[in-house]
């Protein structure tokens, strides 16, 4: 018998639709058993989600490892949806939008996401290894939703993470002096995309102050002082 030969892959259809990717703000009512002292309001755990609102607050509610940990077994239901809830393509975009309603709930007196911060800080850097003295100084710029002094305590002794990944910055670890804080903002943040905009923002200004400054992604042009990112667009 003749072998048998595998059937072509039907070629695509012209004009076909792909299934575009969808993120939604979910903004979930938690139980008040973990609502802060004194708190009336209902804590709130607001995310994303790549499905609608309430498909999220099921997988919430379901077993796995959807959302984080503080709110799994503690969600009610969902506290707020349109016009919140309305899907973006971007995730970019969705991020914001987000963002915008974390500040805004806590403006409003909720407690949200457990009480989540962020903090911009400034770590001193050696300089003798430069070939060009900068005029101000030799500086790191971070961001980070944990304590600064833990942060940078871990860039000091070379951490690594639960899942073996590595927490410090090897440059940081070879050349740093200590935490600046004098050029550390005061303020707190609520949300990583706030603390990583102010940490953009500070990263040009004290370049523009004279400083050499490094900050991941966001480290500035040493001659335009503007930032890795921006320049990228």
């Amino acid at each position: 018998m003749p072998a048998k030969t595998k059937k072509a892959a039907k070629p695509a259809k012209v004009g076909a639709k792909t299934k575009t990717t969808q993120y939604c703000v979910v903004i979930v009512e938690l139980d008040t058993k973990l609502r802060a002292k004194g708190q009336s309001k209902p804590h709130l755990y607001i995310g994303m989600s790549k499905t609608s609102p309430e498909a999220g607050l099921k997988k919430l509610k379901g077993p796995g490892t959807a959302g984080p940990n503080y709110a799994r077994g503690h969600c009610v239901k969902i506290y707020e949806a349109s016009p919140y809830a309305k899907p973006r393509t971007s995730a970019a975009v969705a991020r914001r939008r987000r963002d915008e309603q974390i500040e805004k709930y806590i403006r409003r007196g909720h407690f949200v996401n457990d009480g989540q911060k962020f903090h911009v800080y400034v770590v001193d850097l050696k300089q003798d290894h430069l070939k060009t003295q900068p005029a101000k100084g030799h500086v790191y710029v971070g961001s980070s939703s944990k304590d600064v002094n833990t942060r940078i305590e871990e860039h000091r002794v070379k951490q690594k993470s639960e899942t073996d990944k590595k927490l410090n910055s090897n440059y940081v670890t070879s050349y740093m002096i200590g935490h600046n804080k004098k050029l550390s903002p005061a303020r707190q943040f609520f949300t990583r995309t706030s603390a990583e905009d102010a940490e953009e923002k500070l990263a040009e200004e004290l370049c523009r102050k004279g400083y050499l400054v490094r900050a991941g992604q966001f480290t500035p042009n040493a001659k335009t002082c503007i930032s890795k990112r921006k320049t990228k667009k």
